[in-house]
């Protein structure tokens, strides 16, 4: 019997959380290596004429950060794999905001067939002025 088994490693209301600023060469440079060409990722001059009156990050961005931090904390006590995930775009991330990216562990449990535990987080991206620009859950299997 897997240690796994015996006792969660993971437990419902545990979070985590990090800060990120998103700066002008962060945006482009992360929105140019996902291929996203928009320009209202590269160019001042787009951004500031948009409707955001200046750059915004690809969303890809803050889903891929968001996702990075629960990777990284669940690595920690093992094996971590992604199952799925999902989100919704509330706001607009501006060049210059700084993001809280928090997720909180909803439900925690073993799942005999894939010989781990399945972990689920719900989070949000909150950025300095209490804005949620992002919120998803996220689904992994932690293994031994």
């Amino acid at each position: 019997m897997s240690s796994l088994s015996q006792g969660p490693r993971v437990t419902r209301g545990e979070s985590i959380s990090r800060h990120h600023r998103y700066d002008a060469a962060d945006i482009s440079d992360f929105a140019h290596r996902a291929g996203d060409r928009n320009p209202v990722h590269h160019d001042v001059g787009a951004g500031a004429s948009s409707r955001f009156g200046k750059r915004i990050a690809s969303a890809e961005h803050t889903m891929a950060l968001m996702i990075g931090v629960a990777a990284s904390w669940l690595a920690e006590r093992g094996t971590a794999i992604g199952l799925g995930c999902s989100f919704r775009f509330t706001a607009a991330v501006r060049e210059g905001d700084t993001l809280e990216l928090k997720w909180v562990v909803s439900d925690a449990f073993f799942k005999e067939s894939l010989g781990g535990m399945i972990v689920v987080f719900d989070g949000s991206a909150t950025n300095q002025d209490g804005l949620v620009a992002m919120k998803g859950s996220l689904q992994m299997l932690l293994q031994e």
